[in-house]
């Protein structure tokens, strides 16, 4: 085994550069104090907070980015009563700390695996206790940013900063791969059966012009080639496979410097990989599949939308207009068992921010207050 077991303290030290808006949100903090000031006096949910570490049965995990090299990310727990265990990590191990900018998490059984990027590296946990297993050290230089299992045995991870993906063998924590090249700044991905598929955001406009920018490039599991380059997904950012269906669903939020053109979402076909339908929607952000009807639930500047897989309508199931600087909706997931959307709203970015519940005929059902800039969700 090559987990390794030794603990990141709250010291430790961080690495590299991230997403354009981590940087946004840096100099938020270091240049307008006044934001942070104002900003704290937001109203917190009335719920129970732990600090015992005990989770209950159920509830999800919610990862919290913090702030781009603060060394700030937690792990926060939140259970379907609203009772929080804001810091997992620290609470249940002692003297140790998330990490720097955390951004995803997904499951296996009773591990749970959380990709922190400027630390470097993926942690392993408990998901039934919040006990820390070990560490897979990312390859020298990357950052992992999104994750997707393959099966039982095997992780691959976007790496943001250096253009590739790697191969995680998740029994004995080992780079089976390295790295492969694929297109700027690799943010989601996902696996459909013998097919890996990556978007390819280029940050923007930062990096529009370089080949492959606003792509989802497809490779072969088999080994590691490329069979397709599909275009026309400027700012590509999430993907979700429906396997039962042989479909993949994209989010692309187009560029900054188009003002007026808005970004949306894209059906593609997983043989032909053709588009088969797109609709438009400012700022798509999140994007969760329900995968026994295959609708798709997305986030996006005026709240949450339901496209049916079935008959390719959408619809607004969620009217809300993030405001800015107080009420920011950043995140999104679909739990299927409860029929609930949970939401990770980072409100001013600098302040603790909270996760809120709804049913899909949009009733919400709880508010709880979480770590900064709440990213993903992971259930028990």
């Amino acid at each position: 085994m090559s987990f390794r077991r030794q603990h990141r303290f709250v010291d430790s030290c961080s690495f590299g550069a991230s997403l354009h808006d981590r940087f946004r949100r840096y100099f938020v903090v270091n240049i307008t104090a006044l934001t942070l000031v104002l900003s704290s006096c937001l109203p917190t949910p009335d719920v129970a907070v732990r600090n015992d570490g005990v989770l209950g049965a159920g509830g999800v995990f919610v990862v919290c980015e913090g702030l781009w090299r603060q060394n700030n990310s937690v792990l926060s727990w939140v259970g379907l009563d609203g009772t929080v265990v804001r810091d997992v990590v620290s609470v249940v191990n002692t003297s140790m700390d998330l990490g720097d900018t955390a951004s995803d998490i997904v499951v296996r059984g009773d591990t749970i695996f959380i990709a922190v990027s400027t630390s470097r590296s993926i942690e392993l946990f408990r998901r039934s206790s919040g006990l820390w297993i070990g560490r897979i050290p990312a390859p020298q230089g990357a950052e992992p940013y999104r994750m997707a299992l393959a099966d039982d045995s095997t992780i691959f991870v976007t790496n943001l900063t250096d253009d590739s993906i790697t191969e995680v063998d998740i029994r004995n924590g080992r780079l089976r791969v390295e790295r492969v090249p694929v297109g700027p700044a690799p943010e989601g991905i996902a696996v459909l059966r013998n097919r890996i598929f990556v978007a390819n955001s280029g940050y923007g406009d930062l990096r529009s012009g370089e080949a492959g920018a606003g792509t989802v490039d497809v490779y072969a599991r088999s080994d590691l080639s490329r069979v397709r380059r599909i275009d026309a997904l400027p700012n590509a950012a999430a993907i979700v496979a429906d396997a039962d269906r042989n479909r993949i669903w994209v989010s692309y939020r187009n560029l900054p410097s188009r003002k007026d053109e808005v970004g949306g979402v894209a059906l593609i076909d997983a043989s032909s990989f053709e588009i088969l339908r797109r609709w438009s929607m400012d700022a798509p952000r999140g994007l969760s599949l329900d995968r026994s009807s295959g609708d798709v639930f997305v986030l996006h500047s005026l709240g949450v939308s339901r496209i049916r897989g079935t008959s390719d309508t959408m619809s607004m199931v969620i009217r809300h207009r993030s405001g800015s600087g107080s009420d920011v909706w950043y995140s999104l997931a679909y739990q299927a068992e409860a029929g609930t959307l949970w939401i990770g709203n980072a409100r001013s970015y600098v302040t603790d921010g909270e996760v809120l519940a709804y049913d899909t005929t949009g009733k919400r059902l709880l508010a709880a207050p979480v770590g900064l800039n709440p990213t993903a969700f992971a259930f028990r």
